[in-house]
């Protein structure tokens, strides 16, 4: 009886993929309020420039660098929608919610962070046009196929 009563959410994959993409809009809008209060200069940018060259660190003005906010933005919308599918993905194949889940979510961020995004630019680049095609693929869907 006990069995029968247990809350789980996520019955099929669509509500996984559902609630990693609505995570990745999350992750979108913090990176970006991230991106407009930082204060490390934007990759690329005149300040990084300075600071690669002369190895001392200024940090630049509030709302300074607005070309920060892209970058910043996919950084923690990959981050937040991995966890969210690896952690809503154990769900699925355990069939249980519970923590564990989470902390599983949690601990795969480690080999994504060190394997994808921190390894090579050339991985970064792939990655980030393999998210911009599922972030256009997920929105063509949802306006024509929904």
């Amino acid at each position: 009886m006990s069995d029968q009563l247990k809350f789980m959410s996520y019955k099929s994959p669509k509500t996984v993929v559902a609630e990693s993409v609505f995570q990745f809009m999350h992750g979108l809008i913090y990176g970006a309020a991230w991106g407009l209060v930082t204060p490390f200069p934007a990759p690329g940018s005149a300040a990084a420039a300075r600071e690669a060259a002369t190895g001392i660190f200024r940090p630049v003005p509030v709302f300074s660098s607005l070309s920060a906010v892209p970058s910043n933005a996919i950084f923690f919308a990959s981050l937040l929608g991995y966890q969210r599918f690896c952690s809503k993905g154990l769900e699925l194949i355990r069939r249980k919610e519970d923590v564990y889940n989470d902390l599983f979510g949690f601990a795969m961020i480690w080999p994504y962070y060190s394997y994808i995004l921190n390894y090579s630019e050339r991985r970064l680049i792939l990655h980030n046009r393999c998210v911009g095609g599922a972030v256009l693929m997920s929105i063509g869907y949802a306006t024509f196929l929904a």
